[in-house]
């Protein structure tokens, strides 16, 4: 339980539970603060694109999306807050253990003078400015007293460091940045608030042509590889098949489509286990048993057909073809006969749709050079 007291001839502002520790020589203390509380915890200025003191550039869109989120979902879930503190703003005092003697890992956490601003945040400026703003709204707003009632009393964790110096305040926010981030197939098997991460899931287990072929384990597909496509590419292909490539999934698209996933998943199936089949052998050749797995890594070396990017491209031609509710079956028969070779020239399909250099083994990957590709091989494959 936090305890806040008037900041009165230097008495204590904020009295709380915390636990002790030391971290990289420097003293540390983990305690929890309400929603209620954390609201006055913004420094006196907040201002977009200037870097103050420890803080980076705010950027206001990004503490939107915290925002939304915070509102949208009961279940929200937010990481540690980091901040810094003079150690003269410090009063620790140990809790009694078992035999009486001082515990110096656990205490009342007290600190003097005004701790809104004897605290320094070098990092969560961006959910502190979130939830203080999300609070002033449903302050205001009548019909969701409900809301602002529940989220006043839950609380975030914070870890206060007792350091003041700006310098190395900074250094730790650059040191706390450089922590791995999560790794794009692991978004997929984790988030399921995306309905193309569930379908793609779904299509590795199910499909014909994906069953036993999607690399679960890592980002991307070697050329050894026995996989087609990695689990993330998978799942950004089948935005692309929903959207086109230069598309973006907005929330409410995303929310549809979670309402109706079986709708996407056949619809991303019929895709997967009837066009790709009827457009390329390298494909088709799965479903009859004339090509097993072990077959990727060397077809690989001489056909574009399991390039993530080409099977992207393919998704993309699909998508801008059936926008009028054209019949596949055409792109899938334009597609039957073109060259895929790597390493050719003018006169292959992807080399003069400008995905491909002449000579190229590559596919390009830039959005413009992938967007043109996939424009002029729908209008090769109407004309």
């Amino acid at each position: 339980m936090t305890i806040t007291v008037p900041n009165i001839n230097n008495q204590y502002s904020l009295r709380t539970p915390a636990h002790h520790f030391v971290q990289g020589g420097r003293d540390v203390y983990c305690f929890t603060l309400d929603l209620r509380t954390l609201d006055g915890l913004l420094p006196h200025r907040v201002e977009n694109d200037v870097v103050h003191e420890a803080n980076r550039r705010l950027t206001p869109s990004h503490a939107k999306k915290i925002e939304m989120y915070v509102d949208e979902r009961d279940d929200w879930l937010s990481g540690s807050m980091l901040l810094g503190i003079g150690e003269r703003a410090i009063d620790f005092r140990p809790y009694p253990d078992e035999n009486g003697e001082e515990n110096p890992n656990i205490g009342e956490l007290r600190i003097r003078g005004n701790w809104a601003s004897t605290m320094r945040i070098f990092d969560g400026q961006h959910r502190r400015k979130a939830i203080s703003d999300l609070l002033r709204r449903l302050s205001e707003e009548d019909d969701r007293s409900d809301k602002y009632e529940a989220l006043i009393e839950e609380s975030i964790p914070i870890v206060l460091y007792v350091e003041d110096d700006i310098i190395a305040l900074r250094q730790m926010f650059a040191d706390a940045s450089k922590t791995k981030s999560i790794e794009a197939n692991t978004v997929t098997m984790f988030d399921q608030r995306d309905a193309f991460n569930l379908t793609a899931l779904r299509l590795a287990e199910e499909s014909k042509l994906f069953c036993g072929r999607v690399e679960m384990e890592r980002t991307t597909v070697s050329r050894t590889s026995q996989r087609l496509v990695a689990v993330n590419q998978l799942a950004s292909t089948l935005k692309t098949l929903d959207v086109g490539y230069n598309g973006r999934v907005r929330k409410d698209r995303n929310d549809a489509h979670l309402m109706n996933l079986d709708q996407l998943y056949e619809r991303c199936e019929v895709w997967a286990d009837e066009f790709l089949p009827a457009a390329r052998w390298e494909y088709r050749g799965f479903l009859t048993g004339e090509i097993s797995v072990a077959d990727i890594p060397r077809i690989r070396t001489t056909s574009f057909a399991y390039n993530a990017t080409v099977i992207r491209i393919l998704a993309g031609c699909y998508h801008e073809w059936r926008k009028d509710g054209s019949d596949w079956r055409a792109l899938a028969s334009f597609f039957k006969d073109a060259c895929l070779e790597p390493n050719r020239g003018a006169g292959t399909l992807l080399v003069d749709a400008g995905a491909v250099a002449s000579g190229g083994a590559t596919p390009f990957a830039r959005i413009q050079e992938v967007t043109k590709a996939i424009d002029y091989i729908v209008d090769q494959a109407r004309n």
